[in-house]
């Protein structure tokens, strides 16, 4: 690794560059010939995208993964791509049994009936099955209590994403800690980044940010929802972590979790993680009914958010045109640049708001990965 101030990272991407790493995008395609493959492919080879993610309908059997994953992969990119899945076990798990791999439990089953210990050896195994299909990086694990039964009647309600699948290991924000930490250890240690997630806490909420904003605000218990962040702060464990979109009036009563710095400061930053902060999606309703593209990218900018994730998914929000799914990715990513660029010669963005954010994403890079660039 070269470590020259001439070779580095930072003095070799020009500024559009350095805000395509801040993108993680989604697509529509199975194969590298596949026309949106082909378009996203030129993006990446000119450095404007810093990583894809992939859906059920992107992965088709184990050979066909790894064939699309060792396209991206040899693409020739100044930065290595972040190459993404959901992949918790249970439900949401894009790699699976009916697609050419294996099943893993939900992690309410794994805290229930073994301990960290074997938690990690299961995890490992799902980790390796990840790495060997060309993945590294992983949206997991969840750190979102269970409902918990302290709370008054009207508010005992398990949360139909989180809880009602079976996402949360527990109510008891330690026993979160240890399960997150077994899953977080087993991915490094097959050299994939985690995400935890969703912060501030999405477990206690009483409804689907996939489909409107989430009012957390009766429900939220600092003290134990951020717990296990606290503990993994303090452990320097953790790679990135995911925002929700649930609203917390008391610390800002416009916008969610994810477009709020006062949120992320607050809650966040002033608490030592100085790492990176990625988005939960923007496709999903709570943004897309609420606030517009340009306004979430700087909204989300603002709030000192490091990955901004679409992935171009419109069954991600629910009820809004979720019949269509095809949509041009790359005229978004350009969107997207053009959007922060023009930011930054207003003045509303500065540059250094970029480059710090295009640090933090570098060092991660560093952390998890071989690449002549870094």
């Amino acid at each position: 690794m070269n470590t020259s101030a001439e070779a580095s990272p930072s003095s070799n991407l020009t500024l559009r560059q350095k805000i395509g790493q801040m993108i993680i995008i989604g697509f529509h395609g199975t194969k590298p010939n596949d026309k949106q493959i082909q378009v996203l492919s030129k993006k990446i080879e000119k450095g404007l995208v810093g990583g894809v993610i992939y859906f059920g309908y992107n992965i088709k059997s184990s050979e066909q993964v790894k064939i699309l994953n060792t396209h991206f992969k040899t693409l020739s990119s100044p930065l290595p791509l972040m190459i993404c899945v959901d992949q918790e076990g249970g439900r949401v798990a894009r790699l699976n049994e009916e697609n050419g791999f294996k099943n893993f439990p939900t992690a309410f089953d794994i805290a229930r009936t073994h301990t960290p210990k074997q938690a990690q050896e299961i995890y490992g195994a799902m980790a390796k099955m990840t790495a060997n299909a060309g993945f590294n990086c992983v949206f997991g694990p969840v750190a979102d209590l269970n409902h918990d039964q302290t709370l008054p009647t009207k508010l005992q309600k398990q949360n139909p994403v989180i809880g009602g699948m079976k996402r949360s290991y527990s109510a008891d924000p330690n026993i979160v800690a240890h399960y997150a930490r077994a899953f977080i250890n087993a991915h490094q240690d097959n050299n994939i980044i985690t995400s935890l997630k969703h912060f501030p806490g999405h477990g206690l909420a009483t409804s689907d940010t996939h489909i409107d904003l989430t009012d957390i605000t009766a429900t939220f218990q600092e003290s134990l929802e951020m717990k296990p962040y606290e503990i993994l702060m303090e452990e320097k464990n953790i790679d990135m972590v995911m925002t929700a979109h649930v609203i917390l009036r008391n610390y800002d009563s416009f916008y969610p979790a994810t477009l709020s710095p006062t949120i992320i400061k607050e809650l966040l930053r002033k608490r030592g993680y100085n790492g990176v902060v990625i988005t939960d999606d923007l496709f999903m309703g709570a943004i897309q009914k609420n606030y517009s593209f340009k306004e979430s990218i700087l909204q989300a900018l603002k709030a000192d958010v490091d990955i901004l994730l679409f992935s171009i998914n419109h069954a991600a929000k629910k009820g809004i045109n979720a019949k269509n799914k095809k949509q041009a990715h790359g005229q978004l990513i350009e969107r997207f640049i053009d959007i922060i660029e023009s930011a930054i010669a207003t003045g509303d963005i500065t540059e250094q708001r970029i480059q710090k954010s295009y640090d933090r994403i570098v060092s991660l890079k560093k952390k998890r990965f071989s690449h002549k660039a870094l």
